[in-house]
């Protein structure tokens, strides 16, 4: 998508002459065009004039069909029709493919149940977030490996075990593959030990296991979710009669973006629809760990009527992509620009060609991984106090530990520059304010027995300590930590009264003194809190949803307390909420279930380390008076643009190479990879740099200002910082300076 940030709401007031030709292209004839073009030349411009341009002229609303990649895209659409001067009754369909599927398989359940092999094919399905799916893949695998020794060649958490199993069924139903060939397609590729061949046995077994799971409980998951659209409701003649008389016009943003059999889907609906206009980013595709297939995606924007190349970008990035440029060739990629593309020389509007050296900022950092933190936080400081404001700029690293989000957000914090962290797909209980909430919800149930990593979950004062924080509100960390060690005795888990009223005189003068050091103004916050828990367990339990709306209600959303006027917590606090009423409806009590037994596996399965799922909450528009902190591929499939960019952490080799997934393979378990071929070190550097330069080509293509460089000697456990970005930046600014 071209627009990033600022977010799209009106058209511009004149179009440049590629966008009037995509708003005028042909109302009907079975027409297909595609543009293409590199980020930020215009393209989605050009899709939302043609929306505008239907609406105009009479075009049904609900004929119209808008497929993006993410629900961020949705809004933005959304936004732009709110504000047309044009008839929008009737609904525009905005959608992502993942939302259609949904819709569609949720409509036809009754027609494709019984096919499908569904147990229970007269009774409605539960289709899981990806915390109930590991919250049932755990229920299938947990007795294989306490019992059977599975994956005991592993040192794997949990929660990463159980996330590459769901990977693996998702990559075979977005690929469009059998989910039993899992196995063999990941030991024919790999060349190590036998063991490992092994892992992939026991993975493929689980993941058989659980699809029987879910097709004898009626539960849908992602993968399934796929399946069933793909194979059964595609083909059927009353999908596509539905399809037929309903939709004329397809629009598709960020084509290179989409799965497989998105793309499956797309050519046979273009050849339904009156019209049909793609957009396709070149030297896009991020989410290819996601399953996106740009070489597919490129195959049909190229069996297209006509093609539309757009060479102009729209804002000043020139200098930034050269430098993108210049990095590509010294990983051995070609360029991607409008030269390559045939187009004529890349410049922004009004401006020259573009200067690796002009797009650099400064570069620094020094020996220590914190002094380069603290020259990201002197120089965004800096940028803010000569009026740049706080939303313009973004601070972007291979990844987003606790650790650099607390001191970034610590240095800034000290000039009243607030953060937006961006981090997707990470652990609940990674959140601070998730995981104060989950002790809350613990010390009001402290009868839960509670294991993590097989072992029983006790409240350390650290934690108790943090839930104290972030409930009371105006309590510093050494404060909250004095305060815990009083409130939860060791080895308990109910908070006790601090008073001081029924307490000996011996007692009553350490109350005394507890709270001249942590502050009277606490105590009165502290006492309602304790009030509230033990009111809260003289009653029944309540499901942890209600239990945590009640809290906020009664108590926490109060002035003085943590959440009073704090958006952000809030937000992570509904997230909570939604997930625990997601898992609530999904999760059914059985004879051996008890409610509270619900919900205390679900506080463990949070507490043990899952993957959380994408909430609406998780998607609010940036704020322009907040930094930006976000991980390289966050940033990216956000789709944000900024005019200054800090590309962080440059000598780490996180930038270079993927994590390690033991029991999964982004490329082996592609539609192109053929099944038996080996996946060597050869290929996976290769598939490395080129993701890379998709990444930088990506972070160039939405700078519309300067790049600063930062990087430190030494990485944050001490090691050396020798990754290949840094090197291969060096060497592309060492060639421009000798140009």
């Amino acid at each position: 998508m071209d627009t990033g940030r600022p977010l799209i709401r009106n058209l511009p007031e004149a179009l440049t002459p590629e966008q009037e030709r995509v708003a005028s292209h042909p109302r009907e004839g079975r027409t297909t065009l595609c543009l293409n073009g590199v980020p930020g030349t215009g393209k989605t411009t050009a899709l939302m004039a043609r929306l505008a341009a239907l609406l105009r002229e009479g075009t049904r609303p609900h004929e119209i069909l808008v497929l993006v990649p993410q629900r961020a895209q949705v809004d933005e659409y959304e936004r732009l029709l709110a504000g047309l001067d044009a008839p929008t009754r009737g609904g525009v369909d905005v959608t992502t493919f993942y939302s259609m599927a949904q819709r569609f398989v949720a409509l036809f359940w009754p027609a494709i149940a019984e096919q499908a092999g569904f147990a229970q094919p007269d009774k409605e399905p539960v289709f899981l977030t990806i915390e109930t799916a590991q919250y049932f893949m755990w229920r299938v695998v947990e007795p294989l490996v306490m019992n059977q020794g599975y994956f005991r060649d592993l040192a794997i958490r949990r929660g990463r075990l159980l996330a590459q199993i769901i990977d693996n069924l998702n990559k075979a139903a977005l690929v469009g593959f059998e989910h039993t060939e899992i196995y063999p397609r990941l030991s024919g590729a790999w060349t190590g030990t036998a063991e490992r061949v092994n892992s992939y046995w026991q993975a493929q077994d689980c993941a058989l296991r659980f699809r029987q799971y879910c097709l004898a409980h009626n539960l849908i998951d992602f993968s399934l979710l796929i399946e069933l659209f793909h194979r059964h409701v595609m083909p059927s003649e009353a999908f596509r009669e539905h399809f037929r008389s309903r939709y004329r016009h397809l629009l598709v943003d960020n084509l290179e973006e989409n799965v497989p059999v998105a793309l499956d889907w797309l050519r046979w609906a273009s050849e339904q629809c009156d019209t049909t206009v793609l957009a396709f980013d070149v030297g896009g595709g991020y989410r290819l760990f996601l399953g996106a297939d740009v070489h597919a995606a490129e195959q049909l924007g190229d069996c297209c009527d006509d093609t539309l190349t757009f060479g102009q970008l729209a804002e000043p990035t020139a200098d930034a992509l050269a430098l993108a440029g210049a990095i590509r060739r010294t990983l051995d990629l070609p360029e991607v620009t409008p030269e390559s593309l045939g187009v004529g020389p890349l410049e922004s509007a009004g401006e020259r060609p573009g200067d690796p050296r002009r797009a650099i900022a400064d570069q620094g950092g020094g020996r220590y991984w914190i002094s380069m933190v603290n020259w990201i936080v002197e120089h965004v400081v800096a940028l803010v106090e000569e009026g740049t404001p706080p939303g313009e700029i973004a601070i972007i690293a291979p990844y987003v530990s606790e650790v650099m989000r607390f001191a970034i957000e610590d240095g800034l914090r000290q000039h009243d520059i607030p953060i937006y962290l961006l981090r997707p797909s990470t652990m609940m209980r990674d959140d601070p304010v998730v995981r104060a909430l989950l002790v809350l919800v613990l010390l009001a149930h402290p009868d839960w027995e509670i294991e993590v990593g097989a072992e029983p979950y006790v409240l350390s004062e650290a934690d108790v300590a943090l839930a104290l924080e972030v409930a009371l509100g105006d309590l510093d960390p050494i404060r909250a930590r004095h305060l815990a060690q009083a409130a939860v005795p060791t080895g308990e888990r109910t908070l006790v009264d601090l008073s001081g009223e029924n307490a000996d005189q011996h007692g009553q003068r350490a109350i005394g003194r507890l709270w001249e050091q942590v502050g009277y103004q606490v105590r009165e916050r502290y006492q309602d809190l304790y009030e509230w828990f033990a009111g809260y367990r003289a009653g029944e339990p309540e499901p942890v949803d209600i239990m945590l709306s009640r809290l906020f209600g009664d108590l926490l959303s109060r002035r003085g307390f943590g959440f009073y006027d704090d958006t952000e917590r809030g937000r992570a606090y509904g997230r909570l909420v939604e997930s625990a009423t997601k898992f609530g409806q999904a999760v059914r009590l059985g004879e051996t279930l008890t409610e509270q037994q619900m919900w205390s596996d679900y506080v463990q399965l949070l507490l043990g380390g899952i993957t959380s799922a994408q909430y609406l909450l998780d998607w609010p528009e940036p704020d322009g008076e907040a930094v930006v902190l976000a991980t390289a591929y966050g940033y990216l499939t956000r789709d944000l643009r900024s005019t200054y960019q800090f590309w962080t952490d440059l000598g780490d080799g996180g930038w270079l190479s993927r994590p390690n997934q033991p029991l999964t393979h982004p490329y082996v378990l592609r539609r192109d990879w053929p099944v038996g071929q080996p996946w060597s070190d050869v290929e996976d550097l290769e598939a490395n740099r080129e993701a890379l330069g998709r990444v930088i080509q990506g972070l160039a293509a939405r700078c519309t200002g300067k790049v600063y460089l930062a990087y430190s000697e030494l990485g944050i456990g001490g090691e050396e910082q020798t990754g290949e970005l840094l090197h291969a930046l060096m060497r592309a600014l060492t060639v421009a300076d000798h140009a």
